[in-house]
């Protein structure tokens, strides 16, 4: 229960933030709130202006034109880890749903011993194999949890690898919280991905 509000917490958080954003973009006039606002750090990623914490993560995806259907992957390098991983939880903000994103939760992948390729349009990331996952839970609409058969040690840099339907056009903010073996079992902010859909 406890995993569950914290992240309801953490999904109206970045709600709040996105339509404070998506507001101030199309001209309207917003009341602050109390919570910290996205800084435009440049014309593609957002920051939490209060947040010493936030993890940028980098990702790749396959096609991002709204309302197609495309392939993700969501690295987690291991260099921002610091433990093995019991369960992973990827948390898409509400608006994704609302905005008619989908992802497609039998799809989901932990790939290790990934390569990343530069190719003419850009770089790839291919993995060359993957963890056995005993589940993966959808607690809530955009709230995916990943549990392995063995704990995913903190040496390796893992990709997340999902299909979805892409939501319209904007920034979406997905983010990684994990538990660790033999700890209290209270998942932990890993990161966080910025998706853009054009």
């Amino acid at each position: 229960m406890a995993t569950l509000d914290f992240i309801a917490c953490y999904r109206v958080f970045c709600s709040l933030s996105m339509n404070r954003f998506l507001a101030l973009a199309t001209g309207l006039f917003l009341v602050s709130f109390s919570v910290p606002s996205l800084a435009q750090t440049s014309l593609l990623e957002f920051r939490w202006r209060q947040d010493p914490d936030y993890v940028r993560l980098d990702y790749r995806i396959s096609n991002n034109k709204a309302r197609r259907r495309s392939n993700v992957k969501l690295i987690l390098p291991k260099k921002v880890r610091k433990h093995a991983i019991l369960e992973l939880t990827v948390v898409a903000p509400e608006i994704f749903e609302k905005w008619r994103g989908k992802i497609d939760v039998d799809s989901v992948k932990i790939g290790y011993d990934c390569i990343q390729k530069s190719v003419f349009a850009g770089t790839r990331t291919r993995c060359e194999d993957y963890f056995t996952l005993s589940e993966v839970t959808e607690l809530e609409p955009g709230v995916i949890r990943m549990t392995p058969d063995a704990p995913i040690p903190q040496s390796e840099t893992i990709v997340v690898e999902l299909k979805m339907r892409n939501p319209t056009i904007g920034f979406y903010q997905f983010n990684g919280y994990a538990t660790a073996p033999g700890q209290v079992q209270i998942p932990v902010y890993q990161g966080s991905w910025l998706v853009e859909i054009d």
